[in-house]
């Protein structure tokens, strides 16, 4: 035992003496891998992609603004020369082969605005003067050509068709010709038919814009041109009738009547004109010349039988009431006017039927529904 406890001890003093547990340990550090940078170098690599793609897009969208700015300048400016008349008329000149025909060359070389300017009063003295000498022809309207003026190289010239005379009274537009590259302003000449048909939109500007009188002016101008434009000379009578100029009103429908009494239009309208003017029985007899069987025939029996009530024509005011009861069966007002005819004619049985089938639908007023029913009760003896 004593051998152990030397050994133990020699051991205990040999671990004192080294100090191990005196020795420093130093701290563990833990070191952090490296962060990759693909990610971030890819992020870069899309912005200027996304960057240059952008800037090309507006790039392109700025030239196409700038063109489409261009073409706008030019074509105002263009339509400036043409309506100042700064724009250069191709030269004229004569043929001394044909007869005295006017030719517009497109000539290469640019004249001065005064000597163009000169050429066309020429051209238009010589027109004027084949008009006036060619009165055989002056029903006769030219239509515009295709093509007034055509390029001649070195200076050839190409006669274009002979103009052809017009009345008077005929209007005259401009229109404006491109032939390569050159402009040439040729005369726009309109047939009666359609000076008319411009008379007449123009009087309706003028009376949606409360111009009667310029209104009345266009309408007759436009059917003394055309007189068959049967919607100018409605427009004329309704304008002159809502003016309260009957007379005038009854005058254009008549010549309208005259000149086409197949068209009803005119009769109706006459009819209520000659009402307006107290003339019943002239309306009447104006009703009398429509058909039954035309568009307007309601119309027609309507004014009739109010009329006819009017004048005590009762038999007539039947017949009409009777028509229109046909065509519009669940109007109360029809039966009503029927059963009064009736009534005014001593037929009292059909008129208490009448009167009944009058009370029995929707449509009376309470002063109507009073009255059959008073009738009702004073023709209850009847039979």
């Amino acid at each position: 035992m004593s051998v152990i406890n030397t050994m133990l001890k020699d051991l205990d003093k040999r671990q004192q003496s080294h100090g191990l547990d005196e020795l420093p340990v130093p701290p563990l550090q833990y070191r952090q891998a490296p962060r990759s940078r693909l990610p971030w170098l890819l992020l870069a690599l899309l912005s200027l992609l996304l960057l240059a793609s952008g800037y090309l897009a507006w790039d392109r969208y700025a030239a196409l603004e700038r063109t489409n700015l261009t073409l706008q300048q030019d074509n105002q400016s263009l339509a400036q020369e043409i309506a100042s008349g700064e724009l250069k008329q191709p030269v004229v000149s004569e043929e001394p082969t044909t007869k005295s025909e006017p030719a517009l060359v497109a000539n290469k070389t640019p004249v001065d605005k005064s000597r163009s300017e000169a050429l066309l009063t020429a051209d238009a003295q010589t027109i004027a003067k084949t008009e006036s000498t060619d009165a055989e022809s002056s029903a006769e309207f030219m239509a515009t050509p295709k093509n007034d003026s055509v390029a001649a190289p070195k200076g050839e010239a190409k006669p274009i068709a002979k103009p052809q005379a017009i009345r008077a009274e005929q209007a005259l537009d401009t229109k404006t010709v491109k032939a390569n590259g050159s402009m040439a302003v040729t005369e726009v000449k309109l047939s009666p038919e359609a000076l008319a048909e411009k008379h007449f939109s123009q009087g309706k500007s003028a009376q949606e814009g409360g111009q009667q009188s310029q209104a009345a002016n266009d309408f007759s101008e436009a059917i003394r041109l055309k007189p068959a434009l049967h919607g100018a000379r409605q427009h004329l009578a309704a304008l002159y009738y809502g003016q309260g100029q009957l007379g005038e009103a009854k005058t254009v429908l008549e010549q309208g009547l005259a000149l086409y009494p197949q068209e009803i239009d005119y009769t109706l309208m006459l009819a209520r004109v000659l009402e307006a003017q107290g003339d019943s029985q002239g309306a009447l007899a104006a009703l009398g010349k429509i058909p039954d069987d035309h568009l307007l025939a309601k119309q027609k029996w309507v004014m009739q039988s109010h009329l006819a009530q009017q004048v005590s024509e009762f038999s007539l005011a039947e017949e009409s009431y009777r028509r229109l009861a046909r065509v519009e069966p669940t109007q109360a007002k029809w039966w009503m006017g029927l059963a009064y005819a009736l009534d005014s004619q001593q037929k009292y049985t059909s008129a208490k039927q009448a009167y009944g089938q009058a009370l029995g639908l929707p449509g009376l007023s309470q002063q109507a529904s009073d009255f059959v029913q008073q009738r009702l009760a004073q023709l209850g003896d009847i039979e």
